[in-house]
């Protein structure tokens, strides 16, 4: 009985904590304060699947900030958010199934970026929106 205690209030605080975090993120992306919002990309023509970082949204240029070292990646200043779809059966593989894809054009070929649903509007918010031509 005790264990179950116990695990009830460990699992509580961390649902408590990680709800915290959101609102905090949240709130900072609301008063445009640079903030990471973690997320995979996968930039055109290069080989390999996603690479794991943060997406710094707020003022400024859209800037990939990598987990595992390496350089930020400045995105294109033309992007453009085209579509966001479900992570496909061998995307799944390598970011979350349930993930969604975000895919955006730019002259450089699509980027596609991989985020947790909690996180999409934040993404979708800081990538305009393509404009029918």
């Amino acid at each position: 009985m005790t264990e179950l205690v116990l695990t009830a209030v460990v699992l509580a605080l961390a649902v408590w904590m990680l709800s915290k975090q959101l609102r905090q993120r949240s709130a900072g992306v609301a008063v445009t304060t640079p903030t990471g919002v973690p997320c995979m990309l996968k930039a055109p023509g290069r080989r390999g699947g996603f690479r794991p970082g943060r997406l710094a949204v707020g003022a400024g240029p859209l800037v990939w900030k990598p987990s595992l070292g390496g350089r930020d990646v400045a995105l294109p200043a033309d992007l453009a958010h085209t579509a966001t779809r479900p992570a496909g059966p061998e995307e799944a593989k390598g970011v979350s199934p349930r993930a969604r894809i975000v895919e955006c054009a730019s002259a450089d070929g699509t980027w596609l970026i991989a985020v947790l649903p909690e996180e999409l509007e934040h993404v979708i918010g800081a990538v305009r929106p393509a404009t029918a031509a």
